[in-house]
This record gives structure tokens, C-alpha cells and sequence, in this order.
């Protein structure tokens, strides 16, 4: 009994001195703003946007295409607010299946993002262009982006959270070659307004752990 007592506060003491699960992502889905293409493919694409785990000063932004008509993401954009209200820069730090290039693209805005509700800006720098597109471009469904942006200081994850919430900050996807006709349509992100999910960590899983020990105490 001594024995499983002392195991049992050991864990914990290790547990409570590692850092919190306190990472979380939130799933964004989209919507089309332009009318080009035969086939509606919103429904494929999908962001997630987390924290990464022992750096609250950056965000991630994984983007794919979860392919079943063709299509590619040729183009990304930020609306980053004025002239960056929430982020400070960004930069590509993983991308499998795709070569894209942070810092510019071709065209230079969303298509139609200026009459889109509400209107969508670019920000300046905040963009990424596939070289070589389309062929370079989110077009299968274990192809991914995965852009890091730095947090503006005072900023955190409730604020880009409230950001996606007003759509005071919005992604937009130029995206090539859809369907049979080939043609190209412009998306743009719909706000947010989901639950927020917790990201797996050291603590959560201690806590299942803590509560395995109790019931083999118990008996």
C-alpha cells in the first residue's frame, strides 16, 4: 500500500511540473465567391489553425485539399487587418506534395475577394504562390501546407480565435483546374464558430493516468 502511494504522488508531482495541455486548434471550412467552374468544391478544403505547443507566440495553419473532384490550391492569401492588427509575419515551415513559396503570388489579390461580404483585402506580404502551378499545388489529399505566423505582441490564440469569429481576419484560396473544365474559382474562409478542440499533451494523458493508479489503489 506504501509502495502504491508513493508511485501514485510521484506521478503526479512529475505530471504537475510538466507544462499544461493547454494547446488547441480550431477547423475552418469555406465557401465559393466566385461562380467559374461546373463543380462547387468548398467542401474539400479545410485549415487548421492551432497553437504550437511550448511557443504561445505563433500560430500554425495547416491547409488541404481533401480531393475528390480535381482542384488546386494554387494561391493563399491572408486579410491580416491593417496593416497587420494581428500577426507580425509568417513563413512555410512543412509542405509535402506541393512546392509553394511564402511572400507573394500571382495574382497579386484574391479574384473577386473586393466584392466579396465582407470585403476581402490582402495583406501585404501575407500570401503564398505554388511554383510552377497548378501542378505544384494542393491537388491530392496527402498534400499539405503548413504556415507558422507570429503572434503581434499582446496577441494570443483568443484573439485570433475572435479575429475568425468577426472576420476581422479571413484565408482566401485561389484554386486551378477544377473538374472537367478546368476552370478556376476564388474561396475565402466562413467565420468561425465552432468548439474548440484540445491538442493531446503530456499533462491530459497523465491525469488518465493518475486515474488508472486510483482505481488499482481502490481495489
Amino acid at each position: 500500500m506504501k509502495c502504491a502511494i508513493c508511485v501514485l504522488a510521484g506521478f503526479a508531482t512529475a505530471v504537475l511540473a510538466a507544462p499544461l495541455a493547454n494547446a488547441a486548434s480550431v477547423d475552418l471550412s469555406f465557401v465559393r465567391i466566385s461562380n467559374n467552374a461546373d463543380e462547387n468544391v468548398a467542401s474539400q478544403f479545410s485549415v487548421s489553425v492551432s497553437e504550437v505547443a511550448g511557443d504561445m507566440t505563433v500560430v500554425d495553419f495547416i491547409i488541404t485539399n481533401s480531393v475528390g473532384i480535381q482542384s488546386s490550391i494554387s494561391e493563399i492569401y491572408f486579410s491580416n487587418g491593417n496593416p497587420s492588427a494581428l500577426f507580425s509575419a509568417g513563413s512555410i515551415v512543412e509542405q509535402v506534395g506541393v512546392s509553394f513559396s511564402f511572400g507573394s503570388a500571382s495574382p497579386g489579390d484574391l479574384p473577386g475577394g473586393a466584392s466579396s461580404d465582407p470585403p476581402f483585402t490582402v495583406s501585404l506580404g501575407f500570401l503564398a504562390d505554388a511554383q510552377g502551378n497548378p501542378n505544384n499545388g494542393i491537388n491530392h489529399s496527402d498534400d499539405l501546407v503548413r504556415i507558422r505566423m507570429t503572434l503581434n505582441v499582446g496577441m494570443d490564440f483568443d484573439d485570433v480565435k475572435s479575429a475568425l469569429e468577426d472576420q476581422s481576419f479571413m484565408i482566401g484560396f485561389h484554386v486551378r483546374s477544377i473538374g472537367d473544365d478546368e476552370e478556376s474559382d476564388a474561396f475565402m474562409n466562413e467565420p468561425w464558430g465552432g468548439t474548440v478542440a484540445p491538442l493531446p499533451g503530456a499533462a491530459s494523458l497523465g491525469l488518465v493516468g493518475l486515474g488508472v493508479l486510483a482505481g488499482r489503489r481502490r481495489r
